[in-house]
């Protein structure tokens, strides 16, 4: 009889391309899903069934070498047509038990038996943490939310951010005796609030990826840990819009400024210096300030766009009004 292929990325609901973080918060979400301890009794058969095939596509997507093997075969495998397990009886096979009952997880299917044997694992459900070979902890990705005055700054900061750290109640095993933590639902890991250090370049942009070593998630087989990716995020500001390396800001001209030219008031970063517009101005206009932007990678800043917005006095007086039908009459 043919051995039925699995497709274990659509077990774990992810792409083919999907990186290591993203099958990691598949597996994590699913498991606390469907875990059997987190189920009544009449539904625990279904939820164990779920949860092996779960665990075993998370066994093979998250180990480098068993994913890079699993990628070479297709849906039109024709490797063993016996669901016989191979040489040595195949992965060791474990009872957990849950609610009291002792449930056999009978080991791996028949297709992981087929292509991984006895090199697949020493029992179901134990995800990372179980696989015999030692491992760094896995990369973590976190936004880190800046305001424009920190990113001019630059230097250290100061941030507490959700980390993945082991759970304190197994220690990352996933497991308190034959049942599955109920702390992790068997993932684990748990998440928890850290202060951390980060070192803010003077060129850094909205959108980009600041790498800290060994600040991620912690290796329960004794490695170091991962590293942390901060995403940055510049928070809206009231005076300025980003585009870029260059900031922009909206300065308000009166009629006759506009008309005549004038010197204006125009906030920067480092505070308000004072320009000069050109006669003729209209509404829209950008007016280019070199150097008064953000930090760029060379060293040097980008530019500040002041637009200029014609506006009127909210008060007239009879002089005034005069004055503005003139203007009109010499319009027409």
């Amino acid at each position: 009889m043919a051995i039925e292929y699995k497709d274990y990325y659509a077990v774990l609901g992810v792409k083919k391309d999907a990186s290591a973080e993203e099958i990691k918060q598949a597996y994590r979400r699913l498991a606390k899903q469907h875990h059997p301890d987190l189920h009544q009794s009449k539904d625990q058969a279904q939820a164990t069934a779920k949860f092996k095939e779960i665990n075993e596509a998370y066994e093979v997507l998250s180990d480098p070498e068993k994913k890079a093997k699993y990628d070479q075969i297709g849906p039109g495998w024709d490797a063993a047509q016996e669901s016989a397990p191979p040489p040595g009886g195949g992965a060791a096979r474990h009872g957990v038990r849950t609610g009291g009952q002792e449930d056999s997880f009978e080991g791996f299917s028949s297709f992981f038996e087929s292509l991984f044997g006895d090199a697949g694992g020493q029992g179901f459900g134990r995800g990372e943490a179980f696989q015999g070979a030692s491992r760094r902890g896995q990369d973590v990705e976190a936004e880190m939310a800046l305001s424009l005055e920190d990113a001019l700054r630059g230097g250290d900061k100061r941030i507490s951010i959700l980390a993945p750290a082991l759970c304190p109640a197994c220690r990352g095993a996933g497991r308190q005796g034959n049942r599955f933590c109920p702390a992790c639902a068997g993932v684990g890991e748990a998440r928890q609030e850290r202060s951390i250090t980060a070192h803010l370049p003077k060129h850094i942009r909205d959108g980009m990826r600041l790498r800290l070593r060994g600040q991620g998630s912690p290796s329960s087989r004794g490695e170091g840990p991962g590293d942390l990716f901060l995403r940055i995020r510049l928070l809206p500001h009231p005076t300025y819009k980003v585009s870029g390396s260059d900031l922009e800001t909206t300065v308000t001209v009166m009629p006759w400024e506009a008309f005549l030219g004038a010197e204006i008031s125009v906030p920067t970063p480092e505070g308000p210096i004072r320009i000069r517009i050109p006669a003729g101005t209209h509404s829209g206009r950008r007016l280019r300030i070199a150097g008064k932007g953000l930090g760029k990678e060379d060293g040097s800043r980008g530019d500040l766009h002041a637009v200029a917005r014609i506006d009127i006095p909210d008060r007239t007086d009879d002089r005034m009004e005069r004055l503005y039908q003139e203007l009109r009459e010499a319009g027409a």
